[in-house]
């Protein structure tokens, strides 16, 4: 194990000069005060919708997790008065404590059968994370990837680490097995949450009103997937009776809307809309409408068409 630092952070003449100054500050203390054994690695990291933070892992000997630590999530306490020195030792203090041989939740990440009941699901646009999804095991669903996690909640909250690619081999798993798994898991680990918003728009045709559902899973955070669960769409649709459009509220959560022939590219038009003007960029899945029909039960995307 390597006993001093790797990387720096190269400074943008963009970046905001305080927080310039807080992330200099940061680097500096943390190298003076780790212990030697402990191996730090100061890198920028992308996460979900191409965002870039200043990523800080700390490795301790024989552990078999390492946890990274976002600078930008410790500026606010700097804002108010805390001094990067403080910050620096509180997070070598976490690392330090938590040598262990599992990650949080006590689950051992070399043995499947301690993974396998914590691994749930969440969904990602491809088109704005394709660099993040470089090394992670995903399926991809049109313009989506369906993407298994393993959660954990432990007395520090809850978390998830991403399945990478290379963990198969550690598991002797194949990717199938693992997502199947997830999928199954799903409903048991983050379970289905489901709401009527209003009381309908009524159409032109009687009893052909239009009715508008929110889905998500019961923590509304990474909601969006609880539409591949086995079965869900199949029990929506034969409980209101309809085929239905799937709209992509945000990574959080689906809208789903019953059939009632209104104009897809309006819907479309709606997503984009709120896309660009109601959710941070983290939170944006995809520009999309897709659609569920009952007949054979399937969802596909409908718009924007494949060109």
């Amino acid at each position: 194990m390597k006993t001093n630092s790797k990387t720096d952070f190269k400074t943008n003449s963009k970046t905001n000069s305080g927080k310039s100054k807080f992330f200099d500050e940061m680097q500096e203390s943390l190298k003076r005060l780790k212990p030697a054994d402990m191996e730090i690695i100061f890198k920028r990291v992308t996460k979900h919708n191409r965002k870039r933070l200043h990523g800080c892992i700390l490795q301790m000997p024989g552990a078999a997790a390492a946890p990274t630590f976002y600078l930008e999530d410790l500026y606010d306490a700097y804002r108010n008065g805390t001094a990067a020195e403080d910050l620096a030792q509180s997070l070598i203090n976490f690392a330090k404590q938590n040598i262990h041989e599992n990650v949080p939740g006590n689950i051992d990440i070399e043995d499947y059968e301690s993974v396998r009941k914590n691994l749930g699901l969440c969904v990602l646009g491809i088109d704005n994370n394709k660099e993040y999804l470089k090394d992670i095991l995903y399926e991809k669903f049109e313009d989506l990837a369906l993407v298994p996690m393993i959660f954990t909640d432990d007395e520090y909250g809850q978390g998830h680490v991403k399945v990478r690619k290379d963990f198969l081999e550690m598991w002797n798993m194949t990717g199938e097995e693992v997502l199947r798994e997830a999928k199954e898991n799903s409903p048991h680990l983050l379970p289905l949450t489901f709401r009527q918003i209003g009381e309908g728009i009524e159409n032109n045709e009687p009893g052909q009103g239009i009715e508008l559902f929110v889905v998500s899973n019961i923590y509304y955070a990474g909601g969006a997937a609880v539409v591949f669960y086995p079965r869900v769409l199949e029990c929506i649709g034969m409980a209101l009776g309809r085929d239905l459009f799937v709209l992509p509220s945000s990574v959080n959560e689906m809208i789903v809307v019953t059939d009632a022939g209104q104009d897809p590219e309006e819907l479309l038009t709606i997503v984009r809309e709120v896309n660009r003007t109601q959710l941070p960029p983290g939170d944006v899945l995809t520009d999309a409408v897709y659609y569920y029909t009952r007949k054979n039960d399937r969802l596909r995307k409908i718009l924007p068409v494949y060109t």
